[in-house]
């Protein structure tokens, strides 16, 4: 090949070979695997972790259903690396990637642009004090609408009128408005993005709809 292909490394017992290589039309090398190594490249991620499967509680921490989700990760040097593995944990506001039964590897922001997850694009902005996941549900020339998502654990109760006797994650999602790199709450209402494009109703419509698909 061409071009040299930068190891996302995944920390885990052996060393399993990548699967072969395939060349986007613009030129950056595509790995379908990742070579997973004992020794992390801290460019791309940070160390595994173990997770208890005995924890019971109803729903999940995870964005997505599966971990089965086709994924393409831009680095900041142009390259793309594919994936089939990965999700986003709310909790930890961190992509992992699933390695073996009960362990997983944690992606960073390090070197990378963005992730492209199921064709939603997900990229790291720094807000109310911390950096933060965004998906980005609309882009202009001018602002972003962007897509947060959080988590929060509901206790289970032994009160049979509350029917909630085991514990469960609840997953909230909120809208937010990027302008001149400053993030805040927003309202998806018709004058509210309006107002963002010199008062077009019917634009402004169809922004909330393709927003609400996203």
């Amino acid at each position: 090949m061409k071009n040299s292909i930068f190891l996302l490394a995944i920390l885990c017992c052996g060393l399993l070979s990548a699967q072969t290589n395939r060349t986007d039309p613009n030129g950056s090398d595509i790995s379908n695997a990742l070579l997973v190594s004992s020794n992390s490249d801290t460019r791309f991620g940070a160390s595994t972790y173990f997770f208890n499967k005995e924890k019971k509680a109803q729903g999940s921490v995870h964005l997505f259903k599966t971990w089965d989700n086709s994924a393409v990760i831009h680095s900041t040097e142009g390259r793309k690396f594919s994936l089939k593995n990965i999700n986003l944990n709310l909790e930890r506001n961190a992509f992992e990637s699933l390695v073996g039964q009960d362990s997983i590897f944690t992606f960073n922001f390090n070197n990378i642009d963005k992730f492209v997850i199921n064709n939603k694009v997900f990229k790291n902005y720094y807000n109310e004090g911390e950096n933060r996941v965004f998906q980005i549900a609309y882009e202009s020339n001018d602002f972003q609408i962007l897509k947060g998502y959080k988590v929060s654990l509901v206790k289970g109760s032994v009160n049979p009128m509350l029917n909630r006797s085991t514990d469960k994650y609840v997953q909230n999602e909120y809208y937010y408005l990027r302008q001149n790199n400053a993030i805040v709450p927003l309202k998806l209402k018709k004058k509210a993005i309006a107002n963002l494009v010199g008062g077009d109703v019917d634009k402004a419509q169809d922004i909330i709809k393709m927003v609400k698909k996203q």
